[in-house]
């Protein structure tokens, strides 16, 4: 199991790597932010076990703006983006964002996390199969963290390689606190 997360940090790593030279030699060098797409098609369908082990689709959300993170345990920048969704969870609850984390990793690993965090949204188990699902919201890098926010009518709004920020998502949402 040690060699297999070893050998799927190495994937990320030089996906991720790949990604930002092949940026930065299409954007400005002063400029080196993430990607950022904004887009207007419908979100695939997906049901995963939750932490708990209890299936979850993605429709249970529907009606509300989603954002939804492909993250993992072992991704820093993955681990940096969580607290400020946390916190985005709690702040905007009752104005119809909701944030649902969909991790590449075990449960036992993403269990232990989400109880340091104290992360507030439901987490999805996906393990592997995440990479194929997050390529079906397109991701085609395979990169880490990977976030798209869908509008409460299920369509595709938005979508984000690394870092996904407060101000992008508040901006893209339009929401206001209640």
């Amino acid at each position: 199991m040690h060699k297999k997360k070893l050998l799927i940090v190495a994937v990320v790593v030089i996906v991720t790597l790949t990604f930002f030279s092949f940026d930065s030699i299409e954007e400005n060098a002063h400029s080196r932010k993430p990607v950022q797409q904004t887009i207007s098609k419908m979100r695939p369908e997906f049901s995963l076990p939750d932490l708990q082990g209890k299936t979850r689709n993605i429709k249970e959300w529907d009606n509300n703006y989603i954002v939804l993170n492909f993250w993992a345990t072992w991704c820093p920048p993955c681990r940096e983006e969580i607290p400020e969704f946390i916190a985005l969870q709690k702040e905007y609850a009752t104005s119809n964002l909701q944030f649902i984390g969909v991790a590449i990793d075990d449960d036992v690993s993403v269990n232990q996390f989400a109880l340091e965090m104290g992360i507030n949204y439901p987490n999805l188990i996906a393990e592997m199969q995440g990479i194929e699902l997050a390529r079906q919201y397109g991701n085609s890098m395979g990169a880490l963290p990977f976030s798209v926010i869908i509008n409460p009518e299920g369509q595709i709004i938005a979508q984000q390689i690394g870092l996904l920020e407060r101000s992008k998502i508040l901006a893209t949402t339009q929401l206001s606190k209640d």
